[in-house]
């Protein structure tokens, strides 16, 4: 992932949707198509990232809901934002790569035909 960055560095990708429930949320990402379940502590975590909360607001937010030493939250929550970055949910804008979307991915590659004079 890189050298360490502050959420604000993060951008949540263009095609990533969101249902959200009392039992947690389900990211989709339309362009990948790909699904990505939250419990409720990610969907916390989720909800204080789309309002460019820095990792120590993160943690000083959850440390009020939640019964957990600071490290951990710390811990915990940089792990959760890896694995959104792995998974291309959120990313930094300088290392977005090139994506082509899910449905073109299943479309079947036709080359083109030779022209015949």
């Amino acid at each position: 992932m890189g050298e360490p960055a502050t959420i604000t560095d993060f951008t949540i990708a263009p095609g990533v949707r969101e249902t959200a429930s009392e039992d947690g949320a389900v990211l989709l990402d339309i362009e990948q198509g790909i699904c990505f379940s939250l419990n409720p502590v990610g969907l916390r975590i989720w909800e204080l990232l789309k309002n460019r909360c820095s990792i120590d607001q993160i943690a000083d937010a959850l440390g009020k809901e939640f019964p957990v030493p600071r490290s951990q939250l710390l811990s915990d929550a940089n792990e959760f934002i890896e694995a959104l970055e792995a998974k291309h949910l959120i990313y930094r804008p300088r290392q977005l790569p090139p994506k082509k979307s899910w449905l073109s991915k299943m479309l079947p590659f036709r080359k083109k035909q030779p022209s015949v004079h």
